[in-house]
Parts: structure tokens; C-alpha cells; sequence
């Protein structure tokens, strides 16, 4: 009996604390809609857990520590599955580069800007950022690569400028 209480706990808490890192995360990235029917549900799965885990009637560690692991266990669930719903879209600026790096630009079909022959700027999506930065940096030890988040994409619409 005890062993199926800490295993509902444990899952519950996953499954709240999941909810509550992706509302947290949505609210970040400016929506508000969305994490307000999360919350909703959140705080009902969390009312239930956190009552059921005070009234139990037994005096053992597992039921803190049932609760905790679901905790923890729901915090990283809940950021795996932010970053595979939230896309964000970068902004990628690279200082000192070379013609390497914009023959690998154009050959993956990634629209640039540079800017006074001093950096180049693009955007990407993060899903496909890791391994094009990773083959930057191969391309140049000497280059700085510049990364930051963008909001929103405004319809940037470029081929291959110089300025």
C-alpha cells in the first residue's frame, strides 16, 4: 500500500513540476495565455499530492523523499520538453571571420549580412544552431562567435548582403 502512495507521488510531482517548468518557460519567452490554463492544472495536481503526502499516516523518510525525487525528476522532464516544443530562433553574429566560413554559409543555404567587413550576422533556429557553430569554430580558431535570442522573427527577408 505504501509503495504504490509513493509511486503516486512521485509520478504526480513529475507531472506537476513538468507543467510548472514549461509554464515558467513559456511566460518567459512572453506568452500568456497558455500558462495560465497550465497553471490551472498544475496547482489541482499539486493540491492533491501535497495533501495525500501530509496525511499519511506512517513516520518514514520515503514519503519526503517519494516527493523530492518527483520533484527533481520534474524539473529536468519539464526542461527536455520546453526545449523540444520552443524553437528559438538566434541571432549569430561572428567577429574576425574568414572566406571559409562564408563558403560554408552559402553552401548550407544559410542567408548572411556583413557589416562593414568587420562581422557577419545571420539567424537560425537553435535546433540546427549546435552543429553549424561547431563547424564555424573548426573553420576559424580565430573568429568570435556573438549569440542571442530573438524574441520574434520579423519576416527578415535577405540574401547574401554586404554592407
Amino acid at each position: 500500500m505504501l509503495f504504490f502512495m509513493l509511486l503516486k507521488i512521485f509520478f504526480a510531482r513529475i507531472i506537476d513540476v513538468s507543467l510548472g517548468t514549461f509554464r515558467t518557460i513559456l511566460i518567459i519567452k512572453g506568452k500568456i495565455i497558455y500558462p495560465a490554463i497550465i497553471a490551472f492544472f498544475e496547482v489541482i495536481i499539486w493540491f492533491y499530492v501535497a495533501k495525500e503526502a501530509l496525511l499519511v499516516k506512517t513516520n518514514t523518510i520515503l514519503v519526503p523523499i517519494a516527493y523530492a525525487l518527483g520533484y527533481a525528476t520534474g524539473n529536468l522532464i519539464g526542461s527536455i520538453i520546453s526545449k523540444k516544443i520552443i524553437n528559438n530562433l538566434y541571432e549569430i553574429k561572428i567577429y574576425y571571420f574568414n572566406k571559409k566560413i562564408i563558403n560554408y554559409l552559402k553552401r548550407i543555404k544559410i542567408n548572411f549580412i556583413i557589416i562593414n567587413n568587420k562581422y557577419i550576422i545571420f539567424y537560425e533556429k537553435e535546433k540546427n544552431l549546435c552543429h553549424i557553430l561547431y563547424d564555424i569554430n573548426n573553420l576559424s580558431k580565430r573568429c568570435i562567435i556573438y549569440k542571442s535570442e530573438v524574441r520574434k522573427n520579423n519576416s527578415l527577408q535577405y540574401k547574401n548582403i554586404v554592407l
